[in-house]
């Protein structure tokens, strides 16, 4: 037996698991330290659209005709048949549908499958499509980029034209459920820097323009037929609350161009653009706060699914970045004892002040335990002005004591109040972060 070779083996052997144990332990931490984590979209393309039909099936489109999808949640995806060669602006799949009979607008036509994006048919050759809603798989509208639109009432196999505005230089860019056969429609006038709002209330046959405004905004959405958002250039966002008449101009705390919008619920919100721009309320829009972004790159498009759960955004380079958490700051919640308290409590915070981890501990009652349920336990962080800028904790816990390491990387120097909530009980405590 030759010993250096025996010895040279065995080094190799200890060096291949060093090796492993340190690309666990740095992916156990990319996993366990990331509101939102990157996923390989096997693409560098530029991603314009990304939709979550249900918990695990999902699609993406971009530039160069790409199309993507992913079964597992958007953990991994899979190239899809390109219908076009053309940017695809929008990829559409209606809910009401089984996630295989859905539309592309492309900047040369709009296309269908009906096998999940395995083939394509051509429905409009002409003309460039910014976006694209189906209310049910028969009657939706083809919004091209300019004052026209097309509406089907038999899955695309007829369009009708029709103008939503005389005004040429206006130029279609989103359309917005709103419920029933309510409809809105932003739309830009570049010439002029003036974004329009208009509403269908017969799902497209007719339209009336109920707003404009300076500057351009470039995506709008309505959560109801009463409230909605729009966000634009050098971070302006506008919120309404009487079905788009009047708008509010909200300080968002960003001069980046905001490009995608999506309510995940009527309070909890989501704004992405670029620079890595990734924006959360769950004030309804009233107010925001920042999230951690692990890319630098423009980000167009978000779907969160379902509310406030498991999101995904593309955008620039073929990026792709998921969450499983609604994109909060990760937090270990761990019990330290076994002992029962007596009484709901929330301690100090140690150290404090702190730079960047803290700890927080807090006792949970048996007090509030309805008919032998959990009580829902929620720990929230507020800054100095009153703005929810994270959720520590939001979920069922037995009666006991726990602790929350605390990790504030993501958030400014500042005071901030944490406050705990269980049942009727509320404590609220200050802490401050020092970099």
């Amino acid at each position: 037996m030759n010993y250096n070779s025996s010895r040279k083996g065995q080094k190799m052997k200890i060096l291949n698991r060093i090796l492993i144990i340190i690309f666990t332990i740095s992916l156990f931490n990319n996993i366990t330290t990331s509101q939102w984590v990157t996923t390989t979209s096997g693409t560098t393309n530029f991603l314009n659209s990304v939709q979550s039909i249900n918990a695990v099936t999902n699609y993406a489109a971009g530039f160069t005709g790409t199309v993507l999808k992913s079964t597992n949640s958007g953990q991994t995806w899979s190239a899809l048949t390109s219908p076009v060669i053309a940017n695809i602006n929008k990829v559409y799949f209606p809910p009401t549908g089984t996630a295989t009979t859905g539309w592309v607008g492309s900047a040369s036509g709009v296309y269908k499958t009906t096998n999940g994006g395995v083939n394509w048919v051509q429905q409009i050759g002409s003309g460039a499509f910014s976006d694209i809603f189906f209310t049910d798989l028969n009657t939706g509208i083809a919004l091209r980029t300019n004052n026209i639109f097309f509406k089907t009432t038999n899955g695309g196999t007829n369009f009708t034209q029709f103008n939503f505005s005389n005004n040429s230089l206006v130029q279609g860019s989103v359309i917005s459920f709103a419920g029933g056969s309510n409809l809105y429609l932003l739309a830009v006038d570049n010439v002029n820097d003036t974004t329009f709002v208009f509403k269908s209330a017969n799902t497209g046959d007719s339209w009336t323009q109920i707003f404009k405004t300076p500057g351009i905004y470039f995506d709008m959405e309505f959560i109801n037929l009463n409230t909605g958002l729009m966000c634009g250039s050098n971070g302006t966002v506008k919120i309404t609350t009487n079905g788009g008449t009047v708008w509010t101009s909200i300080n968002a705390g960003t001069t980046n161009n905001l490009l995608g919008i999506e309510y995940a619920s009527s309070n909890i919100v989501y704004m992405v653009g670029a620079s890595g721009t990734i924006l959360k309320s769950t004030s309804g829009g009233s107010f925001w706060f920042p999230q951690l972004s692990p890319v630098i790159a423009t980000l167009r498009s978000i779907q969160v699914f379902p509310a406030d759960d498991n999101g995904i955004i593309v955008g620039g380079g073929g990026n792709i970045v998921r969450t499983t958490n609604g994109g909060n700051i990760p937090t270990g919640i761990n019990p330290v004892s076994g002992e029962i308290p007596q009484n709901f409590s929330l301690s100090q915070n140690y150290p404090n002040p702190f730079n960047p981890s803290t700890k927080i501990n807090f006792a949970i009652s048996p007090s509030y335990m309805n008919n032998g349920l959990q009580p829902l336990v929620r720990l929230s962080l507020f800054d100095i002005v009153g703005r929810e800028v994270a959720v520590l904790a939001n979920e069922n816990l037995s009666p006991g004591n726990y602790s929350i390491d605390f990790d504030a990387s993501s958030l400014s120097t500042g005071t901030y109040f944490y406050r705990l909530t269980a049942g009727e009980f509320s404590q609220t405590n200050k802490m401050v972060l020092i970099k």
